[in-house]
């Protein structure tokens, strides 16, 4: 019997590509897998990497329902990198929509911890999203006739903080010895992409286990001065913290090449987070579901950000 198909929409965005990776690290001939991009490309390295070693590539657009036949036939489980949009919720169903019409039980979504507070926009966008999603558990997907409504739609969240890579967006102002960011005297929760993606990976490796249920992926939670001390260590950088005003937080996110409404959308995170707003989530659904430790901070500056800033 072949290995049960799952799919990863899309293949190269952040969580989708470290979703792969972790799949073929922890469950290779265990599951196939079929990655979605907008475009194929024989001339991407990383389409012809992860080609070299099984990973099957289909073009799919989640706005064109008409060609996503191809991409969710056969699968078992499907995971959607929903996309940062001002459509981010009519695409998130879309995919919940187009799960069911093509078969597949088991829909894995990404989503921002405290989405069920809808205390900002992105957390009022994820709800939708996630409410969506559960409205439809239980319901039969739509398979071939004899199978006569036994597959029942069973959705996985997987939730996470702001990721530990976003300070790349500050890395000029590190190398300048200083670390601006909206913390006040207060803490930021984040977490280290590649562990959200290991446990995109657990997930749809096997999805029964999971169905229904919402994760809360978490790393560290540190103030300001901690985190530009952990740069300045293992960095070996001189950097000291310094407080900004959101507005000032928000401008310099613009200038740095981010869309107005998403610059803001990040500030209001980062506040709703130095507000004590994930103090009372549940820290350990990454150890639970991996058996593994999440990564720190520090681990993150030594080997990925320590590179780009000597």
């Amino acid at each position: 019997m072949a290995a049960p198909l799952v799919v990863v929409f899309t293949a190269n965005s952040n969580t989708g590509n470290s979703a792969i990776e972790h799949l073929l690290k922890n469950y290779k001939g265990q599951v196939r897998i079929r990655g979605v991009v907008r475009k194929l490309d024989a001339g991407d390295d990383l389409q012809a990497s992860l080609m070299e070693q099984g990973v099957e590539f289909i073009q799919g657009d989640i706005t064109r329902p008409n060609i996503l036949k191809p991409v969710f036939e056969g699968a078992h489980a499907a995971y959607f990198a929903v996309p940062t949009s001002k459509d981010r919720i009519k695409h998130g169903k879309a995919f919940v929509d187009a799960c069911m019409a093509h078969g597949v039980q088991h829909a894995v979504l990404i989503s921002m911890c405290g989405a069920d507070t809808r205390k900002t926009l992105y957390l009022k966008q994820f709800a939708e999203i996630e409410q969506y999603a559960a409205s439809k558990s239980g319901q039969p997907v739509t398979v071939a006739i004899a199978d006569r409504g036994h597959k029942k739609f069973a959705p996985i969240v997987v939730r996470s903080p702001p990721f530990y890579q976003n300070f790349y967006a500050v890395l000029s102002n590190m190398t300048h010895g200083t670390l601006y960011y909206p913390l006040e005297d207060k803490a930021i929760t984040h977490v280290d992409l590649g562990d959200v993606g290991h446990a995109i990976a657990v997930v749809l490796a096997n999805p029964e286990a999971h169905a229904n249920q919402v994760y809360n992926i978490i790393g560290d939670t540190q103030p300001g001065n901690m985190i530009a001390s952990n740069i300045a260590m293992k960095a070996g950088l001189q950097c000291a913290y310094t407080n900004v005003d959101d507005a000032t937080c928000v401008e310099a996110f613009t200038a740095v090449g981010l869309q107005a409404w998403i610059a803001k959308g990040n500030v209001e995170m980062l506040a709703f987070i130095r507000g004590g707003n994930l103090d009372a989530v549940d820290k350990g659904d990454f150890t639970k579901l991996t058996g593994a430790r999440a990564r720190k901070f520090s681990d993150f500056v030594s080997v990925d950000l320590k590179p780009l800033l000597v």
